[in-house]
């Protein structure tokens, strides 16, 4: 009786798992999944907001070595093509062959004078949902 216990005891520990078994790890395995792929993606939306924001900063460097060099801001008709091609046809302000563009693919505005504030210029990326004057609209500052 003993030797048949054992016997039972060593077939019940080498028969591996029950199909529940295997379901509920897949199910952890899945929600870990799932956690991991959201954190992922929202680090991706917020670097590309990042990269924008540092774009914007960098045009609007641009803009104020433009206005050093030639004593006023571009036109709100030249835009942002005028630190392309400089009005003398001097070297470019920017290392770019077109409009910058943000990280959704969309140019940069640009308003001279500025919608709001009283500044002299304003550049603004449409955001991640690409309508202009919506609340994740993007500006150097926010």
């Amino acid at each position: 009786m003993i030797h048949q216990t054992r016997r039972t005891l060593r077939r019940a520990a080498s028969r591996g798992m029950t199909l529940l078994e295997i379901m509920i790890v897949i199910a952890i395995l899945g929600m870990l999944a799932s956690v991991i792929v959201v954190g992922v993606m929202n680090q991706f939306e917020r670097a590309k907001i990042n990269t924008t924001r540092l774009k914007v900063g960098s045009v609007e460097s641009a803009i104020q070595q433009y206005n050093v060099s030639y004593g006023e801001f571009p036109s709100q008709g030249e835009g942002l093509r005028a630190l392309l091609t400089p009005p003398d046809g001097g070297k470019p302000f920017l290392n770019e062959k077109s409009v910058p563009k943000d990280a959704w693919n969309n140019e940069l505005m640009y308003f001279s004078p500025a919608r709001k504030g009283g500044k002299p210029f304003e550049v603004v990326s449409k955001g991640p949902d690409g309508q202009e004057g919506s609340e994740d609209d993007i500006r150097a500052g926010n």
